[in-house]
């Protein structure tokens, strides 16, 4: 059969890529569905293969987004599919160093991996602030985006609440999270893990309710 063979891209070895490894291994072995329709999978830390009911077989390498990535095959195939997942780290995203060094793994090494032709990145992950990549790509307008905040708005009233977990993130939850940020002046860590905002209203020096429209 042919073989199809991926990136797997993530902020380190030792976390983003043992962890998904982890879950996958979890995952298959607890889903009889899964076992069904793949027929074989074995995992290391750092390469995951797949061989389904129909004896095709899928190769996933894993890499950390610090690490080497130009010019890497799998039996003299480049790879189709790339998935970034959290490329950077809460100590990372504080190093213009490391940000630079990261940006051009992924602009440059990643890109000039692949094939030619089919090829898919996917890249997601929760924007630490507007020097991350991730954010540049989103505002570029070059990706084609989904941005998912846990709700349409917050803050909000109970009665125009929409979760886009709610049955995980309930509105109780997430006030109980809000009024412990305001108290603690961490909104804009709220605003960015749940959110999604770089900047929240919180930190403005002049909100909308201060402007008087005449």
């Amino acid at each position: 059969g042919c073989i199809e063979f991926a990136l797997y891209v993530s902020d380190s070895i030792d976390n983003g890529v043992k962890n998904m490894r982890k879950n996958l291994q979890f995952r298959y072995e607890n889903s009889a569905f899964l076992q069904q329709y793949i027929k074989d999978a074995r995992f290391t830390d750092i390469e995951w293969q797949f061989t389904n009911i129909e004896g095709k077989h899928f190769i996933v390498k894993g890499y950390g987004a610090k690490s080497g990535i130009r010019g890497v095959k799998e039996l003299g195939k480049r790879p189709q599919l790339a998935i970034m997942d959290d490329v950077i780290s809460d100590e990372d995203a504080n190093s213009a160093t490391v940000i630079a060094k990261i940006s051009d793994t992924l602009d440059k090494a990643i890109t000039h991996a692949m094939m030619p032709v089919k090829r898919k990145i996917i890249w997601c992950g929760t924007p630490f602030n507007e020097r991350d990549p991730l954010y540049k790509a989103v505002e570029s307008g070059a990706w084609d985006v989904n941005v998912y905040p846990v709700a349409a708005e917050w803050p909000c009233l109970e009665s125009e609440f929409r979760g886009s977990w709610a049955e995980r993130f309930t509105f109780a939850y997430l006030k109980r999270l809000w009024d412990k940020a305001v108290l603690e002046g961490k909104v804009a860590s709220f605003q960015q893990e749940l959110m999604l905002r770089i900047m929240s209203d919180e930190d403005r020096l002049i909100l909308d309710g201060d402007i008087g429209w005449y």
